[in-house]
């Protein structure tokens, strides 16, 4: 299987955190950021390409072009494996955890020789962080907290992530002349957020070996005695092997849904079934699409509205909440329009950060009204297409949005998120939230929590509370589809929907190609029964502007 872009700047910022741990070289260091940040705003594989073109690229040089190379023949560099050597193998662990950082973690190993996640934990219960320069008591307590949330999350995976795997391993067996059928099941086709394992239903044909035909896709799937797992990411992989075509139907409603879904069907059901449609249809239930299998409230849901009514992506008309080079993006506005446009979108909302958000370049009113102006040319360029004059306004700490109402009032639509001082107390969180979607330039509460699947939980507010407060103000809440947040959480969603709410799927793209990551936000979607109609980026462009009109005048 070719390595990916995607690969290549993981393994480029591994050596950066090497880099800062064992050499203390800042400079080097910051060069192989630089790279890890450079390879993934190539759209084209890297591997396909010759050393003199990688040359050409910018951010690469001859450098990093003949590390490419190494990486694309073994999947490593060789610097890279000097660093890997010098490194006890609990600090690689210690990088993952989100908040730490080589600094710190550099520091620990050398003053406290700590050297792993569970000998942090110990010196934290042991007290014996608040003696070291740049930590204390509050710096001890936080790492202990973010350890614990490390174990709870060791070992499973992004939905995204694990997708791209699950391809690799159906490319490779789809066409295999020993399976007759196969595909997969349990969380993935649930679409569950994050996993902790891929399964497939496989039907091979007689006289055929499970495990001989695994071994001959090594190149997407490795097999030990530990079991089966994906090559590059090492998620596990279990296969549930068929013996009898006609139990297809049968075993893949087994495979998908959790328990409780499978204790609303009878038993009886299950026999002789022709497809999962006839066993939904046995027990006078509602066909349920396998993302809601859950146990939850998918019946009731599915009570009032038909299957091909929930969201799919091919309903987007439009993607909001985009950054470019105006804040902390990689590509140009031109480029991400033109981007969106050739996704056969008809709108493009940009929202890029406000001028509180400094760590982002966030934009000082004359560089807002620069953009508005490259704007208005743009749109004289590429209509009927649009471009949406938007922001993602920080919440500051009191609740208020970034900018004066002079300037609020000139946007088309506001995102209103939190990005600093997350760490709230759940009453000072929803007093927060509350102000800002009472501000009446408040268009889409982005992000609700904050959170970062496995790498930080989101701070905790009153889920009804602010969704009350959503529908009661006209605010339009994010599911925000970039495979590290999907936040607001599927649970919350049919609630939302019992109040009427209006979602937007929004990517959070500060690329071009992360634009397509609205597809992850709709995978989760579906997971909560939203339908097309309550997804704001399925209006059209006439539709959409008639809303934000209305939202502006107050008249929703």
């Amino acid at each position: 299987m070719p390595i990916t872009n995607r690969q290549i700047s993981k393994l480029f910022k591994l050596g950066a955190s090497l880099l800062e741990l064992n050499d203390d070289n800042q400079f080097k260091s910051r060069a192989y950021e630089n790279a890890a940040f450079a390879v993934r705003q190539f759209g084209e594989p890297l591997v396909n390409m010759t050393d003199a073109e990688l040359e050409k690229l910018p951010g690469i040089g001859k450098t990093l072009s003949n590390k490419i190379t190494q990486i694309a023949n073994t999947g490593s560099y060789e610097e890279l494996d000097r660093l890997l050597e010098l490194t006890p193998p609990g600090l690689i662990e210690l990088l993952r955890i989100k908040g730490l950082g080589a600094k710190k973690i550099k520091t620990l190993w050398m003053e406290a020789g700590i050297t792993s996640p569970e000998g942090l934990l110990q010196a934290c219960l042991d007290n014996r962080l608040v003696d070291i320069k740049g930590f204390g008591k509050k710096t001890q307590d936080s790492i202990i907290e973010l350890i614990h949330f490390f174990f709870e999350n060791k070992n499973r995976f992004l939905y995204a992530e694990a997708e791209s795997e699950m391809n690799e391993v159906l490319k490779h067996l789809e066409n295999h002349e020993s399976v007759e059928k196969i595909a997969y099941t349990g969380e993935m086709r649930r679409k569950m957020p994050v996993i902790d394992k891929i399964e497939f239903l496989i039907l091979l044909k007689k006289g055929k070996n499970l495990e001989d035909v695994l071994k001959e896709a090594e190149e997407s799937i490795t097999v030990s005695e530990d079991g089966y797992k994906t090559t590059y990411m090492d998620i596990p992989v279990f296969f549930w092997e068929l013996m009898k075509s006609e139990d297809w139907a049968e075993q893949l409603m087994r495979t998908t849904g959790n328990e409780k879904h499978l204790a609303l069907l009878s038993k009886d059901s299950f026999q002789k079934a022709q497809s999962e449609e006839d066993i939904y249809a046995k027990n006078n239930i509602p066909y349920i699409i396998p993302e809601m299998r859950e146990g939850r409230d998918e019946v009731e849901i599915m009570q009032g509205i038909k299957a091909e009514d929930i969201i799919k992506y091919e309903d987007l008309k439009g993607c909001v909440h985009n950054h470019s080079t105006y804040s902390d993006g990689a590509n140009t506005l031109q480029e991400m329009a033109l981007y969106c446009k050739g996704m056969g979108m008809q709108y493009f909302g940009i929202c890029d950060h406000s001028q509180t958000a400094v760590y982002a370049s966030g934009m000082k009113p004359y560089k807002v009204h620069e953009q508005w102006k490259e704007i208005d040319k743009l749109n004289a360029q590429l209509a009927p297409f649009k471009i949406f004059k938007g922001i993602e306004s920080d919440i500051l700490g009191t609740g208020a949005l970034d900018y004066e109402e002079d300037i609020l009032k000139q946007f088309d639509f506001v995102v209103a998120s939190v990005h600093s001082n997350i760490k709230m107390k759940e009453e000072d969180a929803n007093k927060r939230l509350l102000k800002a979607i009472e501000n009446p330039y408040t268009t889409i509460l982005g992000h609700m929590t904050a959170r970062l699947l496995l790498q930080r939980p989101g701070f905790p507010v009153d889920h009804k509370l602010i969704i009350d407060a959503c529908a009661a103000n006209n605010v339009v809440i994010e599911i925000n589809a970039d495979p590290h947040r999907l936040d607001m959480d599927w649970h919350w969603y049919s609630y939302a929907m019992s109040k009427n709410i209006m979602f937007s799927i929004n990517p959070d793209s500060h690329e071009t190609g992360t634009m397509a990551n609205m597809y992850f936000g709709v995978c989760v979607a579906r997971k909560g029964g939203i339908t097309n109609n309550r997804v704001l980026n399925t209006f059209t462009l006439e539709q959409i502007e008639d809303y934000f009109n209305r939202k502006k005048a107050g008249t929703l």
